[in-house]
This record gives structure tokens, C-alpha cells and sequence, in this order.
């Protein structure tokens, strides 16, 4: 029920952003925008259609199941990033918009590489789930490290298509700029990345203390299905 209730979310919010992005990159030309930002509003529609089928892909190339629950929040936080944050422009117009998304993303980080140890812990036999430091530990280094990541990507695609990713600007939050916008200056030019990777560490370590918490009960969890279904993942 569950899979088949996401397959019809699935479509409709498929169906909802290409009716967005017609709408939207129609009203940019109606605007006389440059093509530089057309481009760009229309590729972040394309990015979360593409987004919104892994799981399928994974499951049909790589056999690799992703929890329904899980594949919501991905969709969820991609489409506030993606198509509203960067395709209607929220981050240009509510200031903490970025900031609302990078805890998110540190909470769904480490909840990927939650279940990224269940997938290697049910199909490999591994056992480094059973030790709880560890356990939080990787959840927090995991989250930062992508962070971290995601940040040098946002500087080379600043550097590559002068937007305004990483947020350097003094006069917009909006990733695309104009001639006439100011960059900060100094240790203030830092904030924004710094931010983001404290936000990516808190909403890690939110999932790290009730992974904590959970770890027996879900270790317990795991014997039982393991000597019930030996053959089946515990991330299905």
C-alpha cells in the first residue's frame, strides 16, 4: 500500500513540475530574462524529475530497494531546494530558506547513511552497525563529509557560471546576480559556508543521538529477521 500510495505521489508531483517548469521558464521569457538564468531555472526542473526516479533505478539496475519513507524526504527536500528554492526563487526571497534546508539536509544525510549500513550490514554480512560510538560517529562524518563536498561544488559552479550558490553576495540571497549586486568582503564571505556545514553537523547529530538511543532495539531487530528471513535485507 505504502508503494503504491508513493507511486501515485510520484506522479503527480511529476506531473506538477513539468507543469511548473512550462509555466515558469515561459514567464522569464515573457520577462526578457537573459537565457543564463532560463537555463539555469529550467535545469533545476530537470534535476529533480531525474532525482525523483533513482530509487526506481537503483532497484532495477543495482537491485538496491530504498525505503518508501526515506524516498519522500529525498523528494520533499529536493523539490523545497530545487524547484522552490532555486526555480521560483525562495532563496532570493526568504533569506533563511538556504539555512532551513542545510539542517535538513544534515538530517537526511545521515539518515541515507543509516540505511546505508543496514543495506551493507543485511547483504554483506557486516557487522559495524553493533557498535554504537561507531555507528555515530560515521552518521556525523558522513553528513559533513557530502557537506563539505556539496561545498566545493557550489564554489566551482560559481566560478564556472558566476552565480550565487554559496550566497557571497551583500546585496541577494538569490543564486542568480546581477552586475549591479556587491560580493561581501573578508571573514564575512566565510559565513555562509560555515553555516551550512554547522547546520549539515546538528541535524547529523540529531539522527546520531537517536541512533544512539534506538541501536539495541534495532540491533535486536536485526537478529530476529536475520533468523527468520536469512535471505532477505533489512533495508527492504
Amino acid at each position: 500500500m505504502a508503494k503504491n500510495n508513493l507511486h501515485k505521489l510520484n506522479t503527480i508531483i511529476s506531473w506538477l513540475i513539468v507543469a511548473m517548469a512550462i509555466a515558469n521558464v515561459a514567464w522569464l521569457v515573457w520577462q526578457r530574462k537573459n537565457w543564463n538564468e532560463i537555463v539555469f531555472r529550467g535545469l533545476q526542473y530537470v534535476a529533480m524529475l531525474l532525482i525523483m526516479y533513482l530509487p526506481h533505478m537503483l532497484k532495477s539496475r543495482f537491485r538496491i530497494e530504498v525505503p518508501w519513507l526515506l524516498s519522500v524526504f529525498i523528494v520533499i527536500f529536493c523539490f523545497s531546494s530545487l524547484i522552490l528554492g532555486d526555480g521560483l526563487d525562495l532563496y532570493g526571497r526568504i533569506s533563511w530558506w538556504d539555512k532551513l534546508l542545510h539542517a535538513e539536509s544534515g538530517f537526511l544525510l545521515s539518515m541515507i547513511a543509516l540505511w546505508l549500513i543496514h543495506v551493507i550490514m543485511a547483504e554483506n554480512d557486516k557487522y559495524i552497525y553493533f557498535n554504537k560510538w561507531f555507528l555515530c560517529l560515521f552518521l556525523v562524518m558522513f553528513s559533513l563529509g557530502l557537506g563539505a563536498f556539496w561545498e566545493i561544488l557550489e564554489y566551482s559552479y560559481d566560478s564556472l557560471m558566476g552565480t550565487n550558490s554559496q550566497q557571497f553576495m551583500a546585496t541577494t540571497t538569490s543564486s542568480i546576480i546581477t552586475p549591479d549586486d556587491e560580493p561581501l568582503c573578508g571573514h564575512v564571505a566565510l559565513r555562509d559556508s560555515m553555516q551550512d556545514l554547522m547546520l549539515d553537523f546538528a541535524g547529523a547529530f540529531l539522527v546520531a543521538v537517536y541512533g544512539f538511543i534506538r541501536h539495541d532495539k534495532l540491533i535486536e531487530r536485526y537478529k530476529l529477521l536475520s533468523r527468520e528471513n536469512p535471505n532477505d535485507s533489512i533495508s527492504k
